[in-house]
């Protein structure tokens, strides 16, 4: 069995999310507040805002970041699982062979790299509905629709950073790839023998 560590962090980021949409109002609203304040005593001179704008956008842009990173988190754990489905022998009910198919499609045992991203994303913004609906029940916090907006575009940009990332590497493990075989054929080709 391999290692599921994505799986595990994608727990602890929804448990943190949890935590911080339990807090009370009062209690949420002086963690910001360091952040506002901080901001407010650096660039308070060249802010064309005030105070309760500056408190909204670190607000709005907390709800965004922390599902930004449970969005990539969200990615890599459906690559884990996708991978450990091809590895388990899933496979068609005839017991045929799969059909060949086109690039960026996988088997019968696995998901388009789409296919993963998409299920990350609703998964993240299955999340996101909960997570404001818990808020509901917390004093002073309420359930917005505005807030689902904002986590769900969350997710979708750490599901395309993720993914963004993952086709760079592969990239250029790739180009390393061949660059490695590349003297190796050349000196295969030069013997006399």
């Amino acid at each position: 069995m391999r290692s599921k560590k994505y799986t595990i962090l994608a727990g602890a980021v929804m448990a943190f999310i949890f935590l911080q949409s339990a807090l009370p109002a009062d209690l949420s609203s002086q963690e910001s507040g360091v952040i506002v304040d901080l901001i407010m005593r650096f660039f308070e001179s060249i802010l064309p805002v005030g105070r309760e704008s500056i408190v909204f956008a670190v607000r709005k842009g907390a709800h965004f970041t922390e599902y930004l990173i449970l969005g990539a988190v969200l990615a890599q754990a459906v690559k884990e699982w996708n991978s450990e489905s091809k590895r388990s022998g899933v496979s068609s009910e005839s017991g045929a062979a799969p059909e060949p198919r086109m690039q960026g499609v996988t088997s019968d045992s696995g998901m388009s790299a789409a296919g993963g991203a998409l299920a990350a994303w609703l998964i993240g913004t299955a999340y996101a509905m909960t997570d404001e609906f818990h808020q509901s029940f917390v004093p002073g916090r309420s359930c917005e629709l505005r807030d689902v907006v904002i986590d769900s575009c969350g997710v979708l940009m750490g599901v395309l950073l993720a993914t963004l990332v993952g086709r760079i590497r592969r990239a250029k493990a790739q180009r390393k790839g061949e660059a490695e075989s590349v003297p190796a054929a050349e000196s295969s080709h030069g013997r006399r023998e």
